[in-house]
């Protein structure tokens, strides 16, 4: 496969990321002393908030979503989207069933309905107390970030929305090409996080970097395997649009509601020990959360969409 330059939208998105980025942490880093969590919890300070708090995500896709059935589109872009769409959910639900209670904490259960399902803990076994508005939180919200580079790469900026007549002709073996840049990538931003669990300037050098390395493999490996296709088809300008309309909802979410409250928390032995302090101590872990998944989502949906256009063109 011909290697290409990456386009110039790419290269403005990430000094736009790195312009908004540099600021919000050097201005969290002088914040020494954390803010309390609510713990008086037999008050019941929230109820039900984790439950109505959903509706960040469900208010959004009940929106684009009437948007895009009112669209004449392609049933192919349909079948792209929601193959995608059950992919990322089934592994935030697998996330949740395997190693939520080694990573997670969910203290205030009446934040919550009360319905929990199972999850296994490294330390605990099978436990029954995951609450099932996390299956919300991970479907909605993936749907959440699909629909808006969908929208914005329909309507908003449709003008930089190309052809997708340039999607003929490419073949499996082409769309899984392998990407050096995006495994060394990975292994460096890994290696670094490894240091600072064991060596940073935090009491949490115990333990390992867990989701750290769960959240790594979840933005790096359909980079490794499929960027090379992908970064022809993304619409950069409608991937800025929906990696800062997840990254705002959610670092308003955590930081300001959900951690303070306790709706959930994170277990500091699988985490690096890089906290934002003016968080409530939030581990950098959740904002990364919602990046990697953006990320995944959207280099996943373009490559399914071109495989699936260039099969039905072959066909034709």
């Amino acid at each position: 496969m011909q290697k290409r330059p990456l386009p110039t939208d790419f290269k403005v998105l990430v000094a736009l990321a790195a312009v908004l980025i540099i600021p919000f942490a050097l201005t969290l880093r002088t914040i020494n002393q954390p803010r309390s969590l609510v713990t008086d919890l037999v008050a019941n300070p929230t109820p039900y908030g984790y439950t109505w708090s959903l509706s960040l995500f469900i208010v959004p896709v009940l929106v684009l979503a009437t948007w895009v059935s009112a669209r004449k589109q392609n049933p192919l872009q349909k079948k792209a989207f929601w193959i995608t769409a059950v992919l990322l959910t089934l592994g935030g639900v697998f996330l949740d069933v395997f190693f939520g209670l080694s990573f997670f904490t969910f203290v205030n259960h009446e934040a919550t309905l009360g319905v929990n399902f199972w999850g296994y803990s490294f330390n605990h076994g099978w436990q029954k107390i995951i609450p099932i508005e996390e299956i919300g939180f991970y479907s909605f919200g993936t749907v959440a970030v699909l629909l808006a580079y969908v929208w914005g790469d329909e309507f908003w900026f449709g003008a930089y929305n190309l052809d997708d007549a340039s999607r003929r002709g490419t073949r499996v073996r082409d769309a899984i090409f392998f990407h050096g840049g995006s495994a060394i990538f990975g292994v460096i931003i890994f290696g670094l996080a490894w240091l600072y669990k064991k060596f940073g300037a935090h009491p949490y050098h115990e333990g390992f970097p867990g989701y750290f390395l769960f959240l790594t493999a979840v933005a790096i490996t359909p980079s490794i395997l499929f960027f090379p296709v992908a970064k022809l088809y993304i619409n950069w300008r409608a991937f800025s649009l929906a990696f800062l309309f997840i990254l705002l909802v959610s670092l308003f979410w955590e930081a300001t509601i959900a951690v303070p409250y306790q709706w959930w928390g994170y277990q500091n032995r699988q985490m690096v020990g890089l906290l934002l302090n003016g968080f409530s101590s939030l581990p950098v872990e959740a904002p990364i959360l919602w990046m990697a998944v953006t990320w995944a989502t959207v280099i996943i949906y373009e490559t399914i969409y071109t495989l699936l256009y260039a099969k039905q063109s072959k066909s034709k």
